[in-house]
């Protein structure tokens, strides 16, 4: 038993208690995988089964969850919290050394996992891409920022952990090496996400688009800017119309996905990948900017033109008539 694998198993009474869980992040993550009800989920790294409640939820009654970690203290925990549940397997193994059978989960979920197998991710990604069904889906996220998990493995000298989180366009190349196809690549301030699917035609805006309230949490700058006409308290109405818009969250978090896929491609290209590999992914790209332009003028006219109108600013509704027509084109 390596130190790690001591550390996590004289955690692993107090681990839940150090180490809380935000609700609000584990669902975004979860409205980001598209888990589909009756799945079969492989959760690997699983801990004290964090994302049990999250990932049955997602699954239904009709789906199964196999939770698999390498500590049995940890493994204990889970099932002690969860003992009430059904359609669950335990399974204590280390992944890198586990004997999957091939094609066997809709979904292989790691959260919090990766940089703990990333001096072994070539296997690790291999074992997990043999491991899914055609169409299935490998998903590696972490429930804070890069920058955080990369932080904390730096502040923590005594832990042997074995490599650190990479951007994720790095990691979406070891992803399509393996002959997985992305399709979401995100690292924003609040997590970290990176989706791969086992065949390379999943249309890029398959996964379910989170809402503006699960995105910004607050549509409050609408609700603001509407009571400041309601009071008559003077704002600025000038030509741009510099007020907040609902979607900004939104598109952000789009455009990072779209970066990611793009530094992907790249990377393909520079690795000679099949030409017909790569067009397929141009075009999600390309139908996934189209997605994010239709966010933007949406956004445009609910707010921005809506008060240009009655504001009587001609040159903003004259410049969204120039934007549509070089939109459409």
């Amino acid at each position: 038993m390596d130190k790690e694998h001591v550390l996590f198993e004289n955690y692993a009474e107090t681990w839940d208690r150090d180490r809380k869980e935000n609700p609000e992040i584990l669902r975004t993550l979860m409205h980001l995988s598209g888990l589909a009800k009756g799945a079969s989920v492989l959760d690997v790294g699983c801990g004290t089964g964090i994302l049990i409640p999250y990932l049955q939820e997602a699954v239904g009654p009709e789906g199964r969850l196999e939770e698999l970690d390498y500590s049995r203290q940890m493994l204990a925990k889970a099932k002690e919290k969860f003992a009430s549940k059904k359609g669950i397997v335990y399974t204590e193994k280390d992944v890198l050394k586990y004997k999957m059978a091939g094609q066997t989960y809709d979904a292989a979920v790691c959260l919090n996992f990766y940089p703990h197998v990333a001096h072994h991710k070539e296997v690790f990604i291999k074992k997990m891409a043999e491991a899914l069904k055609p169409g299935g889906m490998l998903l590696l996220m972490h429930d804070m920022p890069r920058r955080r998990v990369n932080g904390l493995q730096k502040q923590a000298p005594e832990e042997p952990h074995t490599g650190v989180l990479p951007p994720v366009d790095i990691l979406a190349n070891l992803l399509i090496s393996a002959g997985l196809s992305i399709v979401v690549a995100m690292d924003t301030d609040e997590f970290y996400f990176v989706k791969a699917v086992k065949r390379l035609d999943m249309p890029y805006d398959q996964y379910p688009p989170l809402t503006t309230r699960e995105l910004d949490g607050d549509p409050a700058p609408d609700a603001r800017h509407a009571a400041l006409h309601a009071q008559g308290i003077a704002h600025a109405h000038t030509p741009g119309h510099h007020h907040s818009h609902t979607q900004t969250r939104m598109v952000m978090n789009r455009l990072a996905r779209i970066s990611g896929h793009i530094e992907a491609i790249k990377r393909m290209v520079d690795e000679g990948r099949d030409c017909s590999d790569i067009l397929i992914q141009l075009s999600a790209v390309d139908s996934a900017l189209v997605s994010v332009g239709k966010v933007i003028l949406r956004d445009h006219i609910d707010h921005c033109i809506v008060d240009a109108v009655r504001d009587n600013d001609l040159e903003a509704v004259e410049n969204l008539k120039k934007a549509i027509s070089t939109f459409i084109k």
